[in-house]
């Protein structure tokens, strides 16, 4: 395995966990207390803003070539960085 398959697994790896621990916040939400509710709901839409931008990125550095992979390193490690750290902040607050 090349070293841009095995970044290119990595990252998906670690997108689709966040992305499935996302999906049992939104479940938690539903039970929380109308008050909270809202500020979860809209906690929750930019956790899925993240998300949708990393997954965009991680798909724009998988279809890239070999030689060209390098060139989407730097904004796909930056948006799996944002999204981490909304996702850090928002288990936080749970």
């Amino acid at each position: 395995m090349t070293l841009r398959e095995t970044y290119v697994e990595n990252v998906k790896l670690e997108l689709d966990e966040l992305n499935d621990q996302l999906h049992s916040f939104e479940t938690k939400v539903t039970h929380a207390r109308q008050d909270a509710r809202k500020r979860y709901v809209a906690d929750l839409a930019r956790l899925r803003a993240h998300s949708r931008a990393a997954q965009a990125k991680w798909q724009e550095l998988q279809a890239s070539s070999e030689a060209a992979w390098h060139q989407h390193l730097t904004d796909m490690d930056h948006v799996r960085e944002a999204f981490t750290h909304a996702f850090h902040e928002f288990r936080a607050r749970l």
